[in-house]
């Protein structure tokens, strides 16, 4: 049985997926962002499971990329859609560019599984890590109304937002993976706990998905800008 069960673990990942599309068509983006975080889970406990079970396979391989287009590929898009329908009912359209993400996302695991390169380090933006960025930034500026809801409400900016984040998904820019002890990570996990404190002290009085969505967010794109600024570096 246990080589069943980072299987198992990897078909949860992907029915909290499907559950997070549900909630993303309805407008639920509190749902959502319930969803992404067990989506998260699953995804980092099935790798961890194989690894410590021995349980490695074809199948499972497969399985994963199947998962993780549904939960963070597809589900990102459909909550930017959506918001997007909320913000700009009069502009049909322009609605239906983040489903980009979606294909993106499609190409890259694709390559991803085929890329013998990519196993220490990534080339180009994960598709969790699109996730993780993209769900809590709708999330908070949806719940919340400062810079951000009026930024996302415009008639551009999620489209072209869907775009951005779409060729960081398929380009090959080098990004550090979180998963080998290097230098960056160890900057990147100091700054994040810095951001973490600093989101909590900001959002502390209010709803908890808007203090876990500011704080995400905020790791995320500081993930991002590292990456970018190393790059440049180089």
């Amino acid at each position: 049985m246990k080589k069943h069960i980072p299987n198992l673990l990897t078909l949860c990942n992907l029915l909290s997926g499907c559950i997070g599309v549900v909630f993303a068509v309805r407008g639920n983006f509190e749902a959502v962002l319930i969803c992404l975080m067990v989506s998260e889970l699953c995804d980092f406990s099935d790798g961890f499971a194989a690894r410590a079970l021995h349980a490695y396979s074809d199948i499972g391989k497969e399985l994963d990329s199947l998962a993780d287009l549904i939960s963070f590929g597809l589900c990102p898009a459909v909550c930017l859609f959506s918001w997007y329908s909320i913000a700009q009912p009069d502009v049909p359209f322009l609605r239906w560019v983040p489903f980009l993400l979606a294909a993106a996302s499609a190409l890259r695991l694709a390559k991803f599984n085929i890329d013998t390169r990519q196993s220490t380090s990534f080339l180009g933006l994960a598709t969790s890590g699109c996730a993780l960025l993209l769900t809590p930034l709708a999330v908070y500026s949806f719940y919340s109304d400062g810079f951000l809801h009026t930024l996302m409400s415009t008639v551009w900016f999620i489209p072209v937002l869907s775009v951005l984040f779409s060729f960081l998904l398929v380009c090959e820019w080098p990004m550090f993976s979180l998963k080998k002890m290097t230098g960056q990570l160890r900057a990147f996990i100091v700054g994040s706990m810095v951001l973490v404190v600093v989101c909590v002290i900001r959002e502390i009085h209010g709803p908890w998905y808007k203090t876990v969505s500011l704080c995400i967010f905020a790791i995320l794109t500081f993930y991002l800008v590292l990456n970018l600024a190393l790059l440049r570096r180089k």
